[in-house]
């Protein structure tokens, strides 16, 4: 029996605490006292079975959880506090609700696998809550572009990179950055193999030149050219801008194959 009871404490205790860091991603707030918080509503859920009304023991379920709001969050307005609130909430129930799915297909099942059911669902809704805020992230500092030059007109989504501080040592220009898919837009005749063994004397290309970089590529020579103009979100226009070409494989990260300067959004 002690054993027993040790090991529901435990489970509790993790249960407990994965609600929590789950709730804090969700709300993309710190997490404060969070073992605290956890230790106590643990006790609480081993008391509980000594009662015996229903309606105590969700009174009881709630208070747990304003128990865990009031000390592991930090909000300062009612519709914080409520948030917060209904989150918590809802987080014990997504992982009550995992552990009654599988023990429907099952049967009973030992304490521990709770806490590996526990584990697996905070694993994957976290990965979730990770992925929908990159994916937030990303939209918004996504714009929309139009590379013209000459005869030429190419719409692209672009990503603004803070990180790009780069200028042309030459021009003196703010450098956007685009991938070999939008450098052969301009340059059909240059080869992926010749552009990245940077083999390019004695193709016509307007005011290109190599530059030496220590951000993307650091130690490395970047080739970079000019374009007639460029078009941010339809109403910032920029003439004779300068482009270099990266093989960091920024679009993978970011869904885009082009990087703007900061100075040109």
């Amino acid at each position: 029996m002690e054993i027993n009871i040790e090991i529901s404490f435990i489970v509790n205790f993790a249960l407990n605490f994965f609600i929590l860091k789950l709730a804090s991603l969700f709300l993309r707030k710190q997490l404060k006292l969070g073992f605290v918080s956890a230790f106590v509503a643990s006790i609480i859920a081993l008391l509980s079975p000594l009662i015996t009304a229903v309606y105590l023991k969700i009174i009881i379920a709630l208070l747990t959880c304003l128990f865990m709001l009031f000390l592991s969050f930090e909000n300062k307005t009612f519709k914080e506090y409520l948030v917060c609130f209904l989150v918590i909430v809802l987080a014990t129930f997504l992982f009550g609700g995992g552990c009654l799915a599988v023990e429907s297909f099952t049967g009973q099942f030992p304490l521990f696998v709770v806490a590996i059911i526990g584990l697996t669902i905070y694993i994957i809704a976290s990965s979730i809550c990770r992925y929908q805020k990159r994916k937030n992230i990303i939209a918004n500092f996504t714009h929309s572009v139009v590379f013209k030059d000459g005869g030429l007109e190419l719409k692209e989504k672009a990503f603004l990179d803070s990180g790009n501080m780069l200028y042309d040592s030459v021009t003196k220009k703010p450098i956007i950055l685009v991938t070999y898919d939008v450098f052969s837009q301009f340059y059909k005749d240059i080869s992926f193999i010749k552009a990245w063994t940077k083999q390019t004397e004695g193709f016509d290309i307007k005011n290109g030149h190599y530059i030496n970089i220590n951000g993307v590529g650091k130690g490395s020579r970047m080739l970079v050219f000019m374009i007639d103009e460029v078009i941010v979100d339809k109403d910032k226009k920029f003439k004779n801008v300068m482009l270099g070409l990266s093989f960091a494989g920024f679009d993978k990260s970011f869904g885009a194959k082009v990087l703007l300067h900061s100075e040109l959004v």
